[in-house]
């Protein structure tokens, strides 16, 4: 008598792997800027930088839990950040926010990035960029024909990236109402000459990004001003 041996077969079903990624993405991207921070050599803030942040944080209308000071940063250099899932945002800056701007550079540009926060665009853009990486695994998946899957990136891309950055634009509007919009301009035109950096404009690239470009944001304000 001879044996027939069936082989033992797995099937998933591939939308469990378009699942799986875009879950696996927006986790990486949930804890991604928190293991960001814990790897980073920060320090709280001194007693005289306290009571600066707290006026600034004040004007800002920024109240965030912690606040974290870069020592690995250049000490004259510029950044502000917000790190952590909404309602626990955590505060990272460099000295230079500090020792190097004057108090209305350094709330509009605390405002700035507290609108941002209220208004969740990172995660908005973490969704989107989870989106396109969607498509692209159903198209690998064979859940969308790729003859027609590289069209459906496209579009899915420009559509999502169009609402990310007219998100940016409704957060730099909203920190304008706060501080104003020319005051809110020269600040991220005061950073970017600190940087050594001209502010790019809207070029045709613009339209495959989700963070429009400093140049076209400060040219929003300005035009609103």
């Amino acid at each position: 008598m001879t044996a027939i041996a069936t082989p033992l077969q797995a099937t998933i079903d591939p939308l469990w792997f378009v699942v799986a990624a875009v879950v696996l993405f927006l986790a990486m991207a949930a804890l991604g800027p928190r293991v960001s921070l814990s790897l980073r050599e920060t320090r709280s803030p001194t007693t005289d930088e306290q009571a600066s942040l707290d006026a600034l944080l004040a004007a800002a209308d920024l109240d965030p839990p912690a606040i974290h000071i870069s020592e690995t940063a250049s000490p004259s250099s510029i950044k502000i950040s917000l790190h952590g899932l909404p309602g626990r945002r955590q505060l990272l800056l460099t000295e230079g926010v500090l020792d190097t701007l004057d108090d209305s550079t350094a709330t509009a540009l605390l405002t700035a990035e507290a609108q941002r926060g209220r208004l969740l665009y990172l995660e908005y853009r973490a969704v989107a960029a989870a989106a396109v990486i969607g498509v692209a695994t159903a198209m690998f998946g064979g859940l969308i024909a790729f003859s027609n899957g590289l069209f459906v990136i496209a579009f899915t891309a420009l559509v999502l990236f169009w609402f990310g950055r007219q998100l940016q634009f409704r957060a730099d509007r909203a920190a304008a109402d706060r501080v104003g919009a020319d005051a809110l301009a020269d600040a991220f035109e005061a950073v970017a000459d600190h940087r050594g950096v001209d502010p790019e404009g809207a070029t045709w690239q613009t339209y495959f990004e989700v963070q429009p470009p400093l140049g076209q944001r400060i040219d929003r304000l300005r035009a609103n001003g």
